[in-house]
Order: structure tokens, then sequence, then C-alpha cells
């Protein structure tokens, strides 16, 4: 059962807000700006959508969904741009990457997307040593905590 936080961070990502991201994502440093929404039938997937080129879209999930002890600690430049003092007052949502064959479905835990929720600001991190994988895969997770 989810705790009365863990229902209010979801609501926090779930209402369509628009992101802004200075430095745009990895491979696309020209996209700044990008909403970002979920619809109740597709929970717990996000989708994060570019504003200027809506064919620009990526499928995201809030990594605790599968993984609870995912806590990325992010360096002091990354904190910085953010306008954060420590990690945690981040939320932070993986890339997912569907493969056709969808029982490969993974995650991109080593560089996430931190975001700044009082101020919109979000960026996409490299995490620096760090356990994480750039391919984690998730479907067989996601299925334990459902079951």
């Amino acid at each position: 059962m989810k705790t009365s936080v863990e229902q209010m961070e979801r609501l926090a990502v779930c209402e369509k807000k628009e992101l802004f991201f200075p430095e745009g994502l990895i491979g696309f440093a020209q996209h700044k700006y990008f909403s970002i929404s979920c619809e109740k039938s597709k929970e717990p997937f996000l989708w994060i959508q570019s504003l200027s080129d809506t064919e620009l879209s990526f499928i995201a999930i809030d990594p605790r969904e599968f993984r609870r002890d995912y806590f990325p600690v992010l360096s002091e430049n990354d904190k910085k741009l953010l306008q954060v003092k420590e990690s945690s007052e981040c939320q932070f949502l993986a890339i997912v990457y569907v493969p056709r064959d969808s029982e490969n479905i993974s995650a991109n835990l080593l560089a996430p997307v931190a975001i700044n929720m009082k101020t919109n600001i979000a960026k996409q991190v490299v995490l620096q040593d760090q356990d994480y994988q750039v391919q984690h895969f998730i479907l067989e997770e996601m299925l334990k905590k459902a079951g």
C-alpha cells in the first residue's frame, strides 16, 4: 500500500507541468522546454514531450516504482543548476526504452532526469561513482511489485 507521501509525490508529477532544461536533454541540447504528463491508464509511466517539436517525446518512470533503494546523489554542479541544496529535493525520472520484445523493457538509471519540482528546472544528469546502469531491465521487478 502506498503511503500518503508517495501518493503526493505521484500527484505532483502527474499534474501536467512545463519543465525548463537549461542544457536540454542529452543528445537534444537545442530543446529546452518540455511538458511532463501522465495518463491514468498508462501509470506508472509518464510522457516527457518537447514543446518545440511535438514528435520528440520520451517515456519515463519514477525509478522507485520498481527499485525502492534508488537514491541518486547529484554533483555540486548539478545541484547548483537545479537550485537545490540536497539531491533529495529533486524528483527523479528514468527514461524508458521499450524494444519490440517488450519483455526487455529497460530504464536508464545512470542518467536520470532530475527535476526541481518547486522551480520546474530539470536536467538529465549523468551520475558519477554510483552503481546504476544505463539499461536496467524493469519488467520482472514491476511484476514482483504488482503481485
